[in-house]
């Protein structure tokens, strides 16, 4: 097996006793937009909320990489030099600590897709050996692997009973603060475990609609520099779930959306307004109080008045 030597000093987790010093230790390494965007962040920072699929960068892991893989980076297509070696290594070593992580056996594979990881049974693939080396099965996001392998690391070194605690307490304040709030509808249900990860809709009694999602997800991000995600209908099947939408239903509105003037359904969507959806945010487990209370209050305020700002906006 691959050696993996991550022996950069992550912070000693193991000697704390106030698990709000995690939080703390990790949020003030976060890889911060003022350092690129000063002229945005003049009257502000930018906050991600967005960390279902995305993330952002950890200085300490940054540079880890800077400091110990970036300088013998090479090729891992061939090993014939000590570079591609030692890249080689790292990405074989990668692999192997996310299946240790994971509790994957001997009978698994872990397959690195793009930026991504899957793991899945050896018995569904032909050629079991191909698959796992380090060419894999199409060209790998080699330091993009490797940086997984170190966020892995991370959470470990954390310890998975301190990230829970830091979402229960982040989930225990939304539900507070939305549970019964008339304009904002929860989506999904309000009362099993769940992650820090919310999915909603804001309702306008006045008018008896429903704000876009897209709108919402401008609002926050032009007024208060907030990221959340919207247009989540690449998963059809989960859009409509949380929506409560059957499949007759469903076929309705894509029929609005995409039905040419011959009743065929093309591949472009005539009218977007309509498109299905809601807004969703994705808190990791060191954003900060002062972070999460901003964004529930910037929440707050888009679903108490929002709507005001419609006449502001112009459909392209």
């Amino acid at each position: 097996m691959w050696k993996y030597d991550l022996s950069f000093d992550i912070f000693p987790f193991d000697q704390i006793q106030d698990y709000r010093h995690v939080e703390q230790r990790i949020q003030s390494t976060v890889h911060t937009t003022a350092l690129i965007l000063p002229a945005i962040n003049q009257f502000g920072q930018i906050i991600y909320a967005d960390n279902t699929v995305s993330g952002r960068g950890l200085l300490f892991i940054e540079q880890y990489m800077l400091k110990h893989v970036l300088p013998y980076y090479a090729n891992i297509h061939s090993e014939d030099s000590a570079g591609a070696i030692q890249t080689t290594k790292f990405h074989g070593g990668s692999r192997a600590l996310i299946k240790r992580y994971a509790n994957a056996t001997d009978d698994d594979v872990a397959i690195f897709i793009g930026s991504g990881l899957i793991i899945a049974k050896k018995k569904f693939f032909q050629n079991q050996v191909l698959v796992e080396s380090p060419d894999g099965i199409a060209t790998p996001d080699v330091l993009g692997a490797i940086r997984v392998g170190s966020v892995f690391h991370l959470k470990e070194s954390v310890g998975c009973h301190i990230m829970e605690a830091l979402e229960n307490e982040c989930v225990e304040k939304f539900f507070r603060k939305f549970r019964n709030h008339e304009k904002l509808i929860i989506l999904g249900s309000t009362s099993i475990h769940r992650l820090a990860l919310f999915s909603f809709l804001i309702y306008v009694p006045i008018f008896m609609k429903y704000l876009h999602h897209n709108f919402v997800s401008v609002l926050l991000n032009d007024l208060f520099g907030i990221r959340v995600r919207s247009e989540c209908s690449y998963n059809a099947s989960y859009v409509s779930g949380l929506l409560n939408l059957d499949d007759q239903r469903s076929e309705i509105i894509m029929k609005f959306l995409t039905a040419n003037e011959n009743d065929q359904l093309d591949a472009i969507t005539k009218n977007e307004l309509i498109r299905y959806d809601f807004t969703q945010l994705d808190l990791s487990y060191f954003t900060s109080d002062e972070d999460v209370d901003y964004i529930f209050n910037a929440i707050e305020f888009i679903a108490n008045g929002g709507w005001q700002f419609l006449p502001l906006v112009n459909k392209n």
